[in-house]
């Protein structure tokens, strides 16, 4: 009797236990029409892919170990979720601010969110206010926008966040003050410690609004700002001094993770591959301590390893205006200078009058030409008819998007040159311009 008695107990203690964990998914479901086949939520740094049937509905479930923000990936929009509650979201692609609306227990506070989302709330006419008094307006229209979210009498958990997430947005919008000033004004402007002061009020290791895509931008915005040295014409610092900021002020290993990754990102976009970034990668693979962000990034890093100088260059395969096949060995045994561009890039034009004068002053030396049109099919036309009304010498091609040449020379931004050697190495994956240093490299190699 009693291995019976203890049996039940136990069994009564299970039943009890199980049923009272608490419920850590939030049900997720509702319609997407005239959009893609996937709907996608970013959630405490992971994303949920739910594909749309055919009959353009979706379901499942999304992980939060605690209420906080989401970002609806079409269209980056913020989201509540909470652990137990469910969201249903419906949406048509073709006007998605229009027809976007939410239902369920989550369904209030998310329409209020879509709400302020699309509220036009911020004048740039603002940014024109002396620095004091754009400071108070900005207080001001904080504390308007807190009234109006105590007049929903909303759960006070989300209240709670909301009011912070507020402010994060206003003070993201405020970080472009002195950008405006100097680069639209041009005024000889210097931050002032009304700003300053404001901005430096607000913590960089804010945990639980990590999640909200305004805090996000907030922490990318602010670490830029101090970048800038506001009292030598606007002078950048580098990268380096950026990331030593962050590791000297967060300490929130999610956000520091975070910025982190975007430091060492950023910096190779805008230097378009790894010079200059040796101290970035060995403090990044010191310190991060997400192993996907580091495995992301050992794989972007590995790409341009492959582009570096001194590297075979990858082959291609092109097309010229007539059709004819344009592939790397048809240029071996002379230098390639190759410029990569798009129909809609205006820097990239302008550059053809440079191209066509550096074709001229070296024809007849050991170097070719070729340039390269990265553009969607359906402007292949508008790529004709720009190179007939621009005649240049060398060769042209086009490359779409189903073209392996972006993805094997890391094309991430336009206008992007590139240097090879006869014996068909990489020189220079991010060569200068027509119109900048290029023939220092000429001249240095004596072509």
């Amino acid at each position: 009797m009693d291995d019976m008695r203890n049996t039940a107990i136990c069994f009564v203690f299970y039943l009890l236990f199980f049923s009272c964990s608490p419920d850590r998914t939030v049900q997720i479901s509702g319609r997407m029409e005239n959009g893609d086949s996937i709907v996608s939520i970013w959630a405490e740094d992971s994303i949920y892919n739910f594909p749309v049937d055919e009959n353009r509905f979706f379901s499942g479930k999304v992980k939060m170990t605690r209420s906080g923000y989401a970002t609806l990936l079409h269209n980056s929009l913020n989201l509540y979720l909470s652990p137990g509650e469910d969201l249903e979201i419906y949406m048509d692609a073709l006007n998605f601010s229009g027809s976007l609306y939410f239902r369920g227990s989550l369904g209030g506070m998310n329409n209020y969110l879509k709400e302020q989302e699309v509220a036009v709330f911020f004048d740039k006419r603002d940014y024109e206010l002396g620095e004091k008094e754009f400071v108070g307006k900005m207080k001001r229209l904080i504390s308007e926008k807190m009234q109006l979210l105590e007049a929903k009498n909303f759960d006070p958990a989300f209240t709670r966040l909301e009011r912070e997430r507020i402010c994060y947005s206003i003070a993201d919008r405020m970080l472009y003050y002195p950008f405006y000033r100097q680069m639209t004004l041009q005024e000889e402007y210097v931050p002032g410690p009304d700003l300053t002061d404001f901005l430096s009020s607000f913590s960089l290791n804010n945990d639980e609004l990590f999640g909200s895509k305004d805090y996000r931008s907030f922490l990318l915005n602010y670490v830029w700002f101090q970048r800038v040295d506001w009292n030598d014409n606007r002078r950048m610092s580098s990268f380096d001094g950026v990331l030593n900021y962050v590791l000297a002020t967060v300490t929130n290993p999610a956000i520091k993770d975070f910025l982190l990754m975007e430091i060492v990102y950023r910096s190779i976009w805008e230097n378009n591959g790894l010079d200059g970034a040796d101290y970035l990668l060995s403090v990044f693979r010191r310190e991060c301590s997400d192993r996907k962000k580091v495995a992301y990034m050992e794989e972007i890093i590995g790409q341009w390893e492959r582009i570096v100088p001194g590297k075979p260059a990858p082959d291609f395969e092109l097309a010229d205006r007539q059709g004819r096949k344009i592939v790397l060995k048809d240029f071996s045994g002379s230098y390639l200078y190759v410029m990569v561009w798009a129909t809609w890039c205006m820097p990239c034009k302008s550059e053809f009058s440079y191209l066509g004068w550096l074709q001229r002053k070296y024809n007849g030396r050991n170097i070719r030409f070729l340039t390269v049109a990265i553009d969607a099919p359906e402007h292949k036309a508008k790529w004709r008819e720009f190179m007939d009304g621009h005649p240049c010498a060398g060769v042209h091609a086009f490359a779409d998007s189903e073209n392996n040449f972006n993805k094997n020379y890391m094309i991430i931004s336009v206008p992007r040159f590139i240097f090879i050697a006869p014996d068909g190495t990489i020189i220079d994956s991010n060569a200068p311009r027509p119109s900048g240093q290029i023939l220092q490299y000429f001249e240095a190699l004596n072509i």
